[in-house]
């Protein structure tokens, strides 16, 4: 008999006056438990910018196994508006790239990578090791890419409010502000 046979041939009568019960889970042995809370978004002030003292706050994100990576302090974000819709010229430029404690500056630039549809990035200077190798970027979306020399994806971000928050290719987390 197959899933939606049963499904059409049964009915499943609802339980009445019952109580759910609920307890806390014991943590696995060797396990570290994080208590996560859900942040509320930082209020306006009139002009659509985040109250003072919102940003350059630390911040967390979680990592691909399912742990947290405090960023330490974001950088202010600047005056780009990013409301209206994203362009590739209104992400040329300068931006900090923050993960940990560790930051490093990406260049996005509009001059065309030989061979690819994507534009040349660099990160001068950059100790990241997933971030020290980027070469290219493209715009898909609300989401920006990175890409090594080889085309291989590096990291991928995307629009959260004023900055970009994503990955590097290891689960790292990541946040993109200028």
């Amino acid at each position: 008999m197959t899933t939606s046979s049963i499904a059409s041939s049964e009915t499943i009568t609802p339980i009445q006056n019952s109580s759910v019960a609920s307890s806390d889970l014991n943590a696995l042995p060797g396990s570290t438990v994080q208590q996560a809370s859900l942040a509320q978004p930082a209020p306006l002030i009139p002009g659509g910018q985040p109250a003072p003292g919102q940003l350059g706050q630390p911040a967390q994100v979680a990592n691909a196994d399912g742990s947290f990576t405090t960023l330490g302090s974001v950088p202010q974000a600047s005056g780009r508006d990013l409301t209206t819709g994203l362009t590739v010229e209104k992400l040329l430029g300068g931006w900090t790239v923050v993960s940990g404690a560790e930051q490093c500056k990406l260049n996005l630039t509009q001059t065309a990578k030989s061979g690819t549809s994507r534009y040349r990035a660099s990160t001068p200077g950059c100790g990241l090791n997933g971030l020290k190798v980027v070469a290219s970027w493209q715009l898909v979306g609300n989401q920006v890419q990175l890409f090594d020399e080889n085309g291989d994806i590096v990291a991928s971000l995307i629009l959260s409010g004023s900055q970009f928050i994503g990955t590097l290719a290891g689960g790292q987390g990541i946040t993109m502000v200028g």
